[in-house]
């Protein structure tokens, strides 16, 4: 396969994996639409709110996804890579994922912001990682690199770690909060199994893969809190 034709496929494995790259602005554009949604919630890392979540927050966080994944879907033709479809899958594997987390556990919310951050800022770093610095693709699939997993892994595991202790942190939260070291704890092990998630080579879109995997691991370790 020609060095165009895997711009045009915007592999994870960049074209010259000896040297640093740089993204393409259509690239860049997606990963900055990637993340966005993890910034809008950090406010709910400062501001308190009732524990679980009122009828009144689960409705505006509910408006507020429906609004920016409507937004990002009416974008998505331009930002979208040339061998995808038209973004369904993308965009509703990424909203549904982090709203069925957040409305079946509003006692958790710390769950679902933690499945917001790893679809945010792990999958959306993995492909920067990937393509800025290539190196060593990985075994089980050519088109992903050993960046890009620890890309997903560093950044993810972070952004995860940081968002869940500051929800444990609420000061109406019903359980006492969390130290930074335990929720690393907590999250770290669903970032690991996420990111390998990620670097799969499958058919299913990857939002779907990640966001399913991260809620069921974070919903699961939190019961060890």
């Amino acid at each position: 396969m020609s060095s165009a034709e895997n711009e045009l496929r915007g592999d994870s494995a960049p074209r010259n994996p000896s040297s640093l790259q740089t993204l393409s602005r259509r690239e860049l554009r997606r990963r900055i639409w990637h993340m966005i949604p993890g910034l809008l919630v950090l406010p709910l890392n400062v501001v308190p709110h009732a524990d679980p979540l009122s009828s009144t927050l689960q409705l505006i966080i509910l408006a507020a996804a429906l609004i920016s994944a409507g937004l990002i879907y009416i974008r998505f033709r331009q930002i979208r890579r040339h061998e995808q479809d038209n973004g369904t899958a993308a965009v509703a594997g990424y909203a549904g994922s982090v709203l069925l987390t957040v409305l079946l556990l509003p006692d958790r919310l710390e769950v679902g912001l933690g499945v917001l951050a790893i679809l945010a800022f792990g999958d959306g770093s993995a492909t920067t990682a990937g393509k800025l610095f290539g190196g060593p693709t990985l075994p089980w699939n050519p088109q992903k690199t050993l960046a890009g997993l620890l890309g997903f892994i560093l950044a993810g595991g972070t952004a995860t770690t940081l968002m869940y202790w500051g929800e444990t942190h609420n000061p109406e939260a019903i359980e006492p909060p969390l130290t930074l070291a335990l929720a690393s704890l907590l999250t770290f092990p669903a970032v690991f199994l996420s990111a390998l998630v990620e670097s799969l080579n499958s058919r299913i879109n990857d939002n779907i893969r990640v966001g399913m995997v991260a809620a069921v691991s974070l919903a699961s370790l939190s019961m060890l809190r």
